[in-house]
């Protein structure tokens, strides 16, 4: 038995029709039916593939399936069980492991991107860090601008990390995207859920062993580049003397810069010509000619993944196990920042007894990260350190002093002989689990499943040195004093889930009724403790540490939610199809009286192809499905990692630090807490989905369309204002609401031509979202308001620049933006209430002056084209994704380049158009390195970015080998493949930055373009 590449088919069914003789196909596809007649008929089936009936012709038989292309006939993992897609009434999409598979990926997130409609994958503070995480969304807007994350389920576990999974362990993922398909996970999954299930043994297999890898070679894309040396003081000059300020870079340093760059120079800078000054020179007097990203960031790195699995099975038992390694380093070009992933699981199932099956679930993974100290006072700290660092040196700064040592100016020592920053992060979860079969068509479940975390940060911050001119050595600031800390983290969490399910067909009807219970309980715990002055820094620790205020802290806290859960279907002759369901939550988040609430759930469906009236256009309309729900959940999760918002918390000062006098000496201090609001509860949400499935042209087309509706009411907003006596903050309250509207569009097209099976798949979605209501009667524009589209861009329409003084004067006046003179080459903004004045009015929805909503910066209309192609063993994939519709106002240095203080201002080439006497029609406007800059920065039209893109994603060429071939050196299936990922990027947004990377300043770890080369043997 082989697929359509010639690959033997483990694991499918072989029948004789109308006899009870069968079997099943081994590892290399192959099977044995003993004493059956010939010219029999062979009923052949497996998952995925069309069905076949064969006739024996002889002994020794080559059958070939091709996949099923109706896949309304597919079987959907959902909540608590499986559905056949034709029965489906909610909004329910699935992704196969095939998806995503052979990529150069660390998460399942990535191969996520663009493979379903409306489930939105964005790029994470990391940006391309070789530990980097994704933002996933289902739908939209859940609150107050913010896109929250669905509920991840791991074989049936709610609450699974979907970051520590190895993409090559998952079979399939159903992505359940409607309130009443996911009502029955309740307050655990208000925005949607994703469903893992992980990869089995087969019944009656023969144990066979897969081996994958994947090597690949990283080069970064999208870096912007330094203007040079003397571009950048010319510059630099001209935005000094256009503030009014003397030029920051003298004659004799440009003339430097000019011999430097001619050869007739050889250093980068000389020593300080102040016998005084034992120091070289740097910064604005040095005359070097560096492009700092080309220095920081190396060529090329490299990355490699392996994955072997063993699966098998009895007759009463099955096995997978599996082990996999994801090594992945960075491109810090003296940093050397690298990830490691190692996992294991192992899925094991046994019948006890005929009515009884055991099954356990474990998984295990160690997350490794290693990566250079922030030195926050230098760099500034936090995920954007090092590229706000690098973007705001200047190109004269060297790279090495005249004695041949790196600079400290350079800040390449921070990585190249700094501290470290080392994580570890652990995750084991194990699962038992009993399945009953207590009558016909009656079946329970219960498991228990520990899953447990742990973490730990060491972060060492090292004294560093630096060479001066008379060979003495000075340390290097930001550097001292140096110090240690550790932070560790353990969350436990437990789960029960106990439920069954009784199912009935009575004719033509087919019921079906399930009930159960789930408790869900964490517990987290965390310390950290730092403390500075290390007796050497070749043995950091808090033991070796003298400083005399070291700092400990910890936290713990824990939070239990239980609900009971139902679901109802029915169906006649598949025709008309309902389904009801219901959750009853409760949270140890809330107080008594408003700890528990219920959530119900409706969905109906209609197959109109199953109607006799349909039959006439049947041959070119295969199926049709209307369906509808309408469904309710709740939200805790809004208030994030605050387990108890109805305790109020006392703030602690230390007597170190307090400011008053007890008995003659400082004491520890308490201070009163912020108000509490003791019926805080549940956000209700609720949507309205209106869908079609559709298949045509011999099921060739398949297409799914989907509207929605999703509201969220009693939101968390502010309270009212109360008096400044008061003398503490306001209460949190539910208070507010928003509406989120979009639609999803799926299209599948598969055909086979003689030897050709090819494939299309597309996806495309949009959404909106809008304040309903906000406690905010000023209309404030500062905040939230009623009628609000979220994403929404304020900002003023730009008219061009002014050609003189003169004109600026004749204008209507702009002194309220900036009270300095307005000149030729600075923006002129237009006059929209014609009051004679530009600003922002009183900044209200009533008067905001010359400002208009310009933009949206909601990603609209984005989408994924996947083709794939497969011939005589060579198969090909290319898939494509992007967003259609998206604006973009960019603030900071790496948009703007100059921003009024040269200590945090850029200049990249994007950035030499700008307005001059000599260029008038430049792009940028006049440059000013003071305050007077921010005149000319407003967010305005001119300035407002088309952030849509289209990006190649991947791009795949494979071969796998005959059979004939594979019989000879005793293999069942050997693949190899060439893949580009992130290959090319179509965009008008600024060169300078990367439209899927950050909308805000840029300053992320930056993207990579990943060629890879994999093998995949199964034996």
């Amino acid at each position: 038995m082989v697929d359509e590449n010639g690959g033997p088919l483990p694991g499918a069914s072989v029948k004789v029709k109308g006899g009870g003789k069968g079997t099943v196909t081994d590892a290399t596809g192959a099977f044995v039916l003993q004493n059956v007649e010939e010219n029999v008929t062979l009923e052949v089936s497996f998952v995925g593939y069309i069905s076949q009936e064969i006739k024996t012709s002889a002994q020794n038989m080559v059958i070939k399936l091709v996949p099923k292309p109706n896949e309304l006939d597919d079987v959907v993992v959902v909540a608590y069980g499986s559905q056949k897609k034709a029965r489906l009434t909610g909004a329910v999409a699935q992704v196969t492991g095939k998806d995503l598979a052979d990529r150069p990926i660390t998460r399942v997130s990535q191969a996520l991107q663009g493979q379903v409609a409306n489930l939105n994958v964005s790029i994470g503070g990391g940006g391309g860090a070789p530990n980097a995480t994704q933002r996933i969304n289902v739908r939209g807007y859940t609150g107050l601008g913010t896109p929250a994350s669905p509920l991840i389920v791991i074989d049936g576990v709610q609450g699974g990390d979907i970051n520590a999974l190895n993409p090559d362990d998952v079979e399939s993922i159903s992505v359940l995207k409607d309130a009443a398909s996911a009502a029955i996970y309740g307050s655990s999954a208000p925005y949607g859920v994703i469903l893992i299930k992980t990869k089995q043994g087969s019944r009656g297999k023969a144990p066979s062993i897969t081996y994958n890898n994947n090597i690949s070679m990283n080069k970064i894309f999208n870096l912007p580049t330094m203007v040079n040396s003397l571009d950048f003081a010319n510059i630099y000059n001209e935005a000094f003397i256009n503030a009014g300020r003397s030029p920051f870079y003298d004659a004799a340093t440009i003339q430097r810069i000019k011999d430097y760059q001619a050869g007739t120079l050889a250093t980068e800078t000389i020593k300080d010509p102040n016998p005084a000054n034992n120091s070289y020179l740097s910064w604005n007097a040095a005359n070097s000619n560096n492009d700092w990203f080309k220095i920081y960031y190396k060529d090329r790195s490299y990355s490699q993944q392996h994955n072997m699995s063993v699966t098998g099975g009895s007759e009463s038992s099955t096995y997978f196990i599996g082990a996999g390694l994801n090594d992945r380093s960075g491109m810090y070009n003296y940093g050397n920042d690298k990830y490691k992933r190692y996992n294991l699981r192992a899925n094991l199932t046994s019948d006890v007894t005929k009515w009884l099956t055991f099954n356990f679930r474990g998984s295990f993974s160690r997350e490794l990260f290693d990566t250079p100290n922030l030195y926050a006072g230098q760099t500034g700290g936090g995920e954007r350190a090092y590229m706000h660092q690098i973007a705001r040196k200047f190109p004269t700064v060297q790279l090495y002093n005249p004695d041949g040592r790196i600079s400290a100016e350079s800040n390449v020592q921070l990585q190249k002989e700094g501290g470290r920053d080392l994580t570890a992060r652990d995750k084991g979860l194990l699962t038992g689990e009993l399945n009953l079969k207590l009558a016909k068509g009656w079946t329970a479940t219960a498991n228990y499943t520990f899953d447990g975390t742990y973490f730990d940060q060491n972060t060492h911050l090292k004294t560093l040195f630096t060479f001066l001119p008379d060979g003495s050595q000075a340390t290097i600031g930001g550097t001292t004093p140096n110090g240690f800390s550790r932070y560790n983290e353990r969350v436990q969490h437990e789960v029960v889930n106990i439920y069954s399910q009784y199912e009935k067909e009575l004719g033509d009807h087919y019921l079906s009724i399930m009930g159960g219970f789930v408790s869900d309980y964490t517990a987290f715990q965390s310390y950290g403790a730092s403390n500075n002055n290390l007796y050497s820094d070749n043995i950091p620790s808090l033991s070796t540490s003298y400083g005399t205020t070291p700092s400990i802290s910890d936290r713990v806290r824990k939070l239990a939610s239980e609900g009971f859960f139902g679901r109802f279907n029915y169906n006649y002759k598949e025709k008309y199809l309902l389904e009801l369901s219901a959750r009853y939550d409760g949270t140890s988040r809330f107080l008594s009286d408003v700890r528990w609430k219920a959530y119900p759930g409706i969905s109906a469906g209609w197959n109109v192809d199953k109607e006799s009236f349909f039959e006439p256009v049947k041959k070119y309309v295969n199926g049709l499905k209307f369906r509808g729900s309408y469904g309710e959940l709740g939200d805790q999760l809004f208030l994030e990692d605050d387990y108890y918002p109805f305790y109020p918390s006392l703030g602690t000062t230390s007597p170190t630090n307090t400011s008053w006098l007890f008995g003659g000496s400082r004491q520890a201090a308490v201070s009163l807490p912020g108000l509490v609001d003791n019926s805080l509860t549940w956000i209700s949400t609720s949507t309205l989905n209106l869908g079609t499935d559709a298949a045509f042209l011999g099921n060739r087309l398949n297409a799914t369309f989907d509207w929605y509706i999703r509201k969220a009411n009693d939101v968390m907003g502010p309270a009212a204002a109360l008096p400044a006596i008061l003398g503490t903050g306001a209460p949190r309250i539910n208070n507010s609401a928003i509406e989120t509207r979009g639609w999803e569009l799926s299209l599948g097209w598969r055909e086979k031509i003689g030897n050709v099976n090819y494939g299309l798949k597309g996806v495309l979605s949009d959404y909106k979202a809008k304040v309903v209501r906000y406690p905010n009667p000023t209309g404030d524009l500062g905040t939230w308001y009623q009628g609000q589209q979220m994403g929404e861009i304020w900002g003023y329409q730009t008219v061009g620049f002014f050609g003189s003084a003169e004109e600026a004067a004749a204008a209507p006046s702009q002194s309220r933006i900036d009270g300095n003179p307005w000149t030729a080459g600075d923006i002129r903004y237009a006059d929209l209430n014609g009051d004679g004045k530009i600003d922002a009015g009183t900044n209200t929805l009533a008067d905001p002056g010359d400002r208009r909503v310009i933009g949206n910066n909601t990603p609209r209309y984005s989408y994924g084209l996947t083709a794939d192609a497969n011939w005589n063993g060579f198969d090909a994939m290319i898939f494509i994704q992007g967003v259609g519709k998206r604006d973009a106002a960019i603030g900071g240095n790496y948009f703007w380049g100059i921003v009024g203080d040269e200590w945090q201002s850029s200049l990249f080439t994007t950035h030499m158009d700008r307005w001059t006497p000599d260029n008038p029609n430049g792009y940028y406007p006049k440059y000013y390195m003071s305050g007077q800059n921010g005149k000319n920065t407003q967010v305005q039209t001119k300035y407002l970015q088309n952030a849509a893109y289209m990006r190649i994603k991947n791009v795949q060429l494979g071969y796998t080998l005959k059979k004939a071939v594979l019989d000879r050196i005793k293999v069942s299936k050997v693949r190899v493949y060439l893949s580009i990922e992130n290959l090319a990027t179509f965009t008008k947004f600024t060169k300078a930055l990367d439209p899927e990377l950050t909308l805000n300043e840029g300053k992320v770890y930056p993207l990579q373009r990943s060629y890879s080369a994999g093998l995949s043997v199964t034996f």
